[in-house]
């Protein structure tokens, strides 16, 4: 398992032990001030409002193109939504290495963490602390979804377990909604179950 990520547009490389080393307070200011110049773009916007802070572990899925295929929040920073809303992030922004010893149906797993901190905060952050999966964050998973308005493009779609859920509800709904106008429309029934036009048949000159 490897310990280091990268982040575009916001990047921690936990290459040093997090909590390990003291600093300087003028190191301490100086870090602290380059971390809130990178994140203060991604800081989720409720816990900043809320003025929260803290550290958060996660663990990635990759792909051989380095993608996020999911992600899993393994360690708490005490706050719900710094908790709920890193994985987003990662999905979102988080950037790795290709891995050309993976084939394209193999994956390999991360071990990251992002300390969340305040602009001009003082606060030495406590070490996050272990998370069972039952009491974790929804497992944030990455899949390839047809762009809208194309049936030949795709793009990468990232939600929860409960968002994929209800968007596949939405999906088959609307499908079926479709199925039953052009049905209608055509005459017949194109449910398969039903008289009128066979769903095998061609369609003639108005879609039908």
């Amino acid at each position: 398992m490897h310990k280091s990520f990268f982040l575009a547009s916001a990047c921690l490389l936990l290459a040093q032990p997090l909590f390990a080393a003291e600093r300087t307070p003028d190191q301490k200011a100086a870090q602290n001030a380059l971390n809130w110049d990178i994140f203060q773009k991604l800081y989720p916007k409720r816990a900043l409002d809320a003025h929260e802070e803290g550290a958060v572990g996660f663990l990635v899925t990759l792909d051989n193109k380095g993608e996020v295929t999911r992600c899993q929040v393994t360690h708490s920073s005490g706050h719900p939504v710094l908790d709920e809303e890193t994985c987003q992030i990662v999905t979102l922004h988080a950037q790795f290495n290709p891995d050309p010893l993976l084939g394209p149906s193999q994956t390999k797993t991360h071990e990251g963490m992002i300390a969340w901190k305040l602009p001009a905060s003082t606060t030495v952050l406590e070490p996050p602390k272990p998370v069972a999966v039952a009491k974790a964050p929804e497992q944030v998973v990455c899949k390839r979804t047809v762009r809208v308005g194309t049936l030949a493009g795709f793009e990468r779609t990232c939600m929860t377990r409960t968002e994929w859920a209800r968007y596949t509800a939405d999906m088959k709904r609307d499908w079926e909604k479709l199925q039953t106008e052009h049905g209608q429309a055509c005459g017949g029934d194109y449910s398969g179950t039903g008289g009128g036009r066979a769903v095998e048949s061609l369609p003639d000159a108005t879609g039908c």
